[in-house]
């Protein structure tokens, strides 16, 4: 085997030991490789992101709902659960006192503008809250027990 001294080493054509960092070209290979990447995972990842805003939207208005039922119970009073197809509200019907208030974002929305009452006894006023976005809808099922169901 040929040995080669340090201070020989530059004298050797092709054999350049202090070269670092990369080339151009490797550069633009990664950079293409990441390109292709992000256009193939991003659709996905938008869905995935829209589907979940959708599923802790409604579950926040159900718990919200449970809240309203638990609120009248406790303070033997009846409440007002209010929505419109941009948001909901839950208050004091004798009072107008705003207990709690909720805007939609991210394009969802409610079918249809309804009003639940919570009674002092447990009991509520039977409603379906359709709520949807782009990626799909969701069924929220105020019995008239006062329960909540998801679907």
């Amino acid at each position: 085997m040929l040995a080669i001294k340090p201070q020989d080493r530059q004298k050797v054509p092709g054999l350049n030991q202090d070269r670092r960092g990369f080339t151009l070209v490797e550069i633009m290979v990664v950079i293409g490789i990441v390109g292709i990447l992000a256009t193939v995972s991003a659709p996905p990842i938008f869905r995935y992101v829209s589907a979940n805003r959708l599923q802790t939207n409604c579950d926040r208005m159900a718990a919200d709902l449970q809240y309203a039922r638990s609120l009248s119970i406790a303070n033997s009073q009846i409440l007002r659960f209010t929505s419109t197809t941009t948001g909901y509200k839950l208050t004091d019907p004798i009072t107008d006192t705003v207990i709690r208030e909720r805007d939609f974002a991210h394009d969802l929305e409610l079918s249809v503008a309804q009003t639940a009452d919570f009674y002092p006894w447990g009991m509520a006023d039977a409603k379906v809250f359709n709520i949807s976005n782009g990626s799909g809808a969701r069924q929220i099922n105020l019995l008239p027990t006062g329960i909540v169901e998801v679907h």
